[in-house]
């Protein structure tokens, strides 16, 4: 007959851990149904909902760059602005050098696929 004194730590290898989280958290892992936690559905949509909104935000911004970028390529004249605009558009290396050389609006769009970046993994994209 079981010994109905005997304590958690005896079923679980004899090692004995901090009492508190410690050792609830190991007692709880120790069997599958007594995994039971909330999900906190409610936060967690309202917290993709406000992902999906501050992602929604930086596709606009970002297609009013495309569509400043399409403007600056169909002008007749400044091949120079055209040729860096384009570049940008087409290298990775162009858009950090000529951000990193002080072109505000490429410092502005390299923000923007930085912050877009971070919010896809948080969205979990």
């Amino acid at each position: 007959m079981a010994d109905t004194n005997d304590d958690i730590e005896a079923t679980r290898g004899g090692k004995e851990y901090l009492d508190g989280y410690v050792d609830f958290s190991e007692f709880i892992a120790s069997d599958y149904s007594l995994s039971i936690y909330r999900k906190f559905g409610s936060l967690a949509a309202r917290n993709l909902l406000y992902l999906e909104a501050e992602l929604q935000l930086l596709q606009f911004q970002l297609g009013a760059f495309d569509d400043a970028d399409s403007a600056i390529l169909r002008r007749p004249a400044d091949g120079v602005e055209k040729a860096r605009t384009e570049n940008a558009n087409r290298s990775w290396d162009d858009l950090k050098q000529q951000a990193m050389e002080g072109d505000t609006r490429q410092a502005e769009k390299l923000r923007m696929i930085y912050e877009l970046r971070r919010l896809m993994k948080e969205y979990g994209m």
